[in-house]
């Protein structure tokens, strides 16, 4: 650990070192010269949307970062996983709905619990401008920017996992008129088009209206994967004066996908089969047809004190119907000859409890009150709310066995549909709900001394059992403490410990006993960084993070006991900003130690998708001011397939590339951008399920797209 340690120091001392060299230098090269800028500059957020309060990330005793718009955009990022690559402490586990909603992990633990008995597809977490959204596609066609916020955050937020929390903010209405569009190509059938409009309707410029739409369309190396999703939005803002403000919002979604089900692991790796090999030729595509509405409005009481109210709502018509390779016989008489240790070796397959007419609904209404108290000698930044959120899925689910395949050379492509005549039924209760109440006081004692405390008390029900189940209730009460000590304006020394609450939402497979909830703790002190001018920041941060209450997954998908534990602990290192006025980066690296403490099965294993080492480094370079090229490395080491540690995934380095061209067209900013990804054709894997080892994703070949920007 101290190698690491003395690693992360001088990093930042490096960094500290080019900032001030880069202020004290840097000549101003665009004097006199007409500058073309498509995006923002890559400017360290001052605040994070997911902070909730108005207090600067500097003096907020937790590990946050921001994945800003020009970053997204010279990395091209199409995905919610390529976001987070560059951030320390993230990575991926197996998603089931496409590239477009991916279960990622923090910290050593997943953004959705797969502890409790429940349905395997529809569970990708993350929140969309704060509001918790599972299992709809992420449209990175309308991302400003995505924020990480790492370890515990049932205070603020709920009930959740314990390793943090991605949101993902929205594009922002602009007041001058105008309008955007993109478009992109690429191999593989990669086709995305984006055009979007927003501006001041009025002489007062109080109303702003807007409208974005997209297509994003491609197909796969990997046999019969494809994804495809049509989205359009309406939005409006009105501030009839300085101290009111009314935004809405209604997002319309309609996506389809066949899910990709990766390779099999045969002994301790996966197999050495074709890149292109998948299991999953089912006739039909699985999607989901959604609508968001979002209405949020705030009041100023004074310079002081203001008042949030927001309410979101989402209905979704779903339908699951892919195809799952498993090899494992789960019905001992529809295929005789599907066994693991046939000759030729075959795989079975299944439509697996899937839900062809399935429905979800989500809403959630949440209020913040936020102020300032000046008093006994101190200032109290003070954040007081109350929440309530719902939601459940609907609709049968079936369960039938199809013809196994050769594990090496499958003959795919007339599977048979779904036949629920056939099939077996199965009817789900699974919903879950809370309403909590939460305050925290932020104290600044004057002298660069910040105090930190919270509290937080949910009421919660959940459940995924047969009907007429009771849901499992659990009261709860989470505190944060924290501290800060800012000994320079623009460096700060952090702790913090916080609890959390988390699933589960299963029976014991008596169908009576209601699971324990898992519960979650952790520890944390780092120290950041931010340049004078505010163009560099970086985070190192030290946690313990120790979840209580795991299941007992011997019987998987049916859990028995809830008595295990699991422990991270780690070190990570976040650097984003301007080096000069010409040079950009965003870089992470984390050293992670997650493993299973406490099990009747599974102690001393390392936490499935968790390498112990992990970093990236992107840097962009304005060659002139029409001419920017970029490029980057991420790395991953190797990392455990699943929950009993049987097979590796290789470690690996992928490296991307960017250039792209500035000018002016019709009257318009526009950027010409080629990216190239993984530049080296290195044959790598992403992320596998923790608890099948026949489902394992690789990584794409090296890919081109060109894209086209233009700005009105």
């Amino acid at each position: 650990m101290k190698q690491f340690l003395f690693l992360s120091a001088a990093t930042f001392a490096l960094i500290s070192a080019s900032a001030a060299t880069a202020q004290e230098t840097a000549p101003d090269d665009t004097k006199g010269t007409e500058v073309i800028v498509v995006g923002e500059k890559l400017l360290p957020a001052q605040t994070t949307t997911a902070n909730k309060t108005k207090a600067r990330n500097l003096l907020t005793p937790q590990a946050i970062q921001v994945v800003p718009e020009q970053v997204l955009d010279d990395q091209h990022t199409l995905t919610l996983a390529e976001a987070t690559r560059n951030v320390a402490g993230v990575t991926t586990d197996f998603g089931f709905n496409g590239e477009t909603q991916p279960l990622l992990i923090l910290r050593g633990f997943s953004s959705t619990s797969m502890t409790a008995m429940g349905s395997m597809s529809g569970s990708s977490t993350y929140y969309v401008d704060g509001a918790k959204v599972t299992g709809l596609p992420v449209n990175m066609a309308d991302v400003k920017s995505v924020e990480v916020i790492k370890g515990p955050n049932s205070v603020l937020f709920g009930r959740g996992e314990p390793g943090g929390l991605v949101n993902v903010v929205s594009r922002s209405l602009k007041v001058k008129p105008g309008f955007d569009f993109e478009q992109t190509l690429g191999e593989y059938g990669l086709s995305r088009s984006v055009l979007s409009a927003s501006g001041a309707v009025n002489e007062d410029k109080s109303l702003l209206l807007g409208f974005s739409t997209s297509q994003y369309d491609t197909d796969s190396y990997r046999d019969f994967v494809e994804e495809h999703m049509t989205a359009f939005g309406l939005r409006g803002q009105w501030s009839p004066n300085t101290n009111n403000t009314l935004y809405a919002s209604v997002d319309y979604v309609d996506h389809s996908y066949r899910t990709d089900y990766g390779l099999p692991a045969i002994g301790d790796r996966v197999a050495n089969l074709p890149l292109n090999t998948q299991y999953n030729d089912a006739p039909q595509l699985s999607g989901e047809k959604s609508v968001s509405a979002r209405v949020e409005y705030t009041h100023a009481f004074s310079d002081d004190w203001s008042l949030k109210i927001r309410g979101v709502k989402v209905t979704a018509d779903t339908e699951e119907v892919d195809i799952a390779p498993y090899r494992v016989d789960l019905s001992g008489s529809a295929d005789p000859l599907c066994d693991i240790g046939a000759t030729p070796a075959t795989t079975c397959r299944y439509y697996y409890y899937v839900r062809p007419d399935g429905k979800y609904d989500m809403h959630q209404v949440t209020a913040d009150l936020t102020g300032t108290i000046r008093w006994g000698g101190a200032t109290h930044n003070v954040l007081v709310g109350a929440e309530t959120y719902e939601a459940q899925k609907s609709g049968t689910t079936y369960f039938e066995q199809i013809a196994s395949v050769d594990l090496y050379n499958p003959a795919l492509g007339g599977a048979p549909g779904l036949d629920t005549s056939l099939a077996m039924p199965m009817d789900m209760e699974d919903r879950n709900s809370w309403e909590g109440v939460y305050a925290q006081d932020q104290i600044d004692f004057g002298n660069g001394l910040n105090l930190v405390i919270a509290l937080r008390h949910d009421k919660t029900k959940a459940i995924y059992a047969m009907p007429g189940t009771a849901p499992n209730e659990v009261s709860f009460t989470s505190p944060r403490v924290g501290l800060v000590w800012a000994y320079k304006s623009n460096q700060v020394f952090y702790g913090q410990y916080q609890k959390s609450l988390s699933a589960n939402n299963g029976r014991d497979v008596d169908g009576i006993t209601a699971l324990k909830p898992e519960i979650a703790q952790q520890s944390e002190v780092g120290y950041k960084y931010v340049s004078p001018d505010n163009r560099l920041s970086a985070n190192v941060a030290i946690y313990e993070l120790t979840k209580k209450n795991r299941s007992d997954y011997s019987l998987y998908p049916q859990t028995i006991l809830t008595t295990g534990e699991a422990r991270s602990r780690g070190v990570e290192v976040d650097a984003l900003g301007e080096i000069t006025s010409k040079l950009s980066l965003i870089a992470s690296y984390a050293y992670t130690e997650a493993k299973v403490v406490e099990d009747a099965y599974y102690t001393g294993k390392t936490l499935a998708n968790v390498p112990k080492t992990a970093a990236s480094l992107w840097a962009s370079y304005d060659v002139s001011p029409k001419w920017r090229l970029g490029a980057g490395a991420f790395y991953q080491g190797d990392r455990w397939g699943d929950v009993g540690n049987t097979f590796i995934m290789p470690a690996y380095t992928r490296v991307d590339a960017m250039a792209s061209y500035s000018f002016k067209a019709s009257g318009a900013q526009a950027a010409l951008q080629l990216n190239v990804n993984n530049l080296f054709d290195t044959r790598y894997y992403t992320g596998s399920h923790q608890f099948v080892a026949d489902w394992v994703h690789p990584g794409a070949p090296r890919t081109v797209s060109l894209s086209l920007r233009l700005a009105y």
